[in-house]
């Protein structure tokens, strides 16, 4: 028991106030001290003040008062100071609680054995109040701010993998996807990879008749809230104006339609193609995409497509580009990050890259080409993609 524990007092005034939410627990087995160093805090503006008498009924009142600091005397029976910070530190939950040491003994070895035990400060009896309100001060608002910075978290991880879930809704369900290949003949493998929780891309199949179903892959620009906002307008977008049977009118009726909600520096990029089965061809339009690369018959080559990003001008004109639908071909349509990809060396994968992986998927007969593909873009970027990725390869 410590017997040397008066709180000095000064005529100055109290203007330093505590966040009056903060919980403070007393653990001191002299009634004398736990009223003063109490009054002192209730002065200074905490409300809320728990009491312990030793280590043992203090452990239990961390459990049922939830202190946000402990203010933790060294000498007391049953069990002392020290042997308290060892059980509290073993404890997950309690290991960032905030512990001042308030003692009258001023050994360095004391002070060296409390700081090695988890006490966050140590002050030594008697008490001047103005550095107790000072020191308790410190670590009770930075305790408040990580609570409400953990709440903030908390709360966004929430919101983000939310927003994640209602983000990959958007894109064609596995039932779609298997109404297209027994509809229209058409195989759809894909990979949507946002580069964070969210992401500007969007990808999707949208019938338009019995005989054509149109596909399309979009990137606005960054990556993110921002852009995954820009995904959900245009999924609106594209059920309203219907993309109908010219992929060419309809990036010029979109472009119209993001001109107006788009804000400045913002814009996508946008292959949309349509498959008719009635006639055996494609039909592709481009907004400043990647070149979508077509296989079958002859080898694996770009569409010659060529136009400005949606949401820039008014005056964009698109072409739309028709092709004989060859047995065994493919199309692939694919966003920037793909071909964006660095090595170590700084090195893009680039074009002449792609279509190496391209021509080893081809060779090696893979049923599902685009793993292989993904593979070798992720082998050669070491794991790292700095950008949203999606990929689809339709094969008929």
């Amino acid at each position: 028991m410590e017997i040397n524990a008066t709180v000095t007092s000064t005529a100055a005034p109290l203007d330093l106030p505590l966040p009056g939410d903060g919980r403070v627990l007393i653990v001191d087995d002299n009634k004398f001290n736990r009223e003063l160093v109490a009054d002192v805090l209730r002065l200074a503006g905490i409300r809320e003040l728990g009491f312990a008498t030793d280590g043992a009924e203090g452990l239990a009142m961390v459990e049922s008062f939830a202190p946000d600091l402990v203010i933790l005397d060294l000498m007391m029976p049953v069990m002392d100071g020290h042997e308290f910070l060892r059980r509290l530190k073993l404890t997950p939950q309690h290991h960032d609680l905030p512990v001042l040491v308030a003692t009258a003994v001023s050994d360095q070895n004391t002070r060296n054995a409390a700081f090695d035990g988890g006490a966050v400060d140590y002050i030594e009896k008697p008490i001047d109040r103005r550095e107790l309100i000072a020191r308790v001060s410190v670590h009770l608002k930075s305790r408040l701010l990580l609570r409400h910075l953990q709440g903030y978290h908390d709360r966004l991880t929430l919101d983000l993998a939310t927003a994640q879930a209602m983000q990959e809704a958007l894109l064609p369900s596995p039932r779609l996807i298997a109404e297209v290949k027994e509809r229209y003949g058409l195989t759809v493998d894909a990979l949507f990879v946002p580069s964070s929780e969210l992401g500007g891309d969007l990808w999707g199949l949208v019938p338009i008749d019995q005989h054509r179903v149109a596909v399309f892959a979009a990137d606005f620009t960054g990556h993110g809230v921002a852009a995954s906002i820009n995904t959900f307008r245009l999924h609106v977008l594209i059920d309203r104006l219907g993309i109908g049977a010219d992929p060419a009118d309809f990036l010029t009726r979109l472009n119209q339609e993001l001109l107006l909600i788009l804000t400045r520096g913002q814009f996508a990029t946008m292959v949309v193609a349509i498959f008719d089965r009635s006639s055996n061809s494609l039909s592709v339009a481009s907004a400043g995409g990647p070149t979508p690369i077509l296989g079958g018959g002859p080898p694996p080559h770009r569409l010659p497509l060529d136009a400005p990003a949606l949401g820039i001008t008014a005056e964009t004109t698109f072409v739309t580009h028709r092709v004989e639908m060859q047995p065994g071909g493919f199309l692939l349509l694919y966003s920037d990050a793909m071909i964006e990809t660095c090595d170590a060396s700084g090195t893009q994968l680039g074009e002449a890259g792609l279509d190496s992986l391209i021509a080893e998927s081809l060779a090696c007969g893979d049923a599902a080409p685009l793993n292989r593909l993904t593979t070798g873009v992720d082998r050669h970027g070491g794991g790292q993609v700095n950008d949203d990725l999606t990929a689809v390869w339709l094969s008929w």
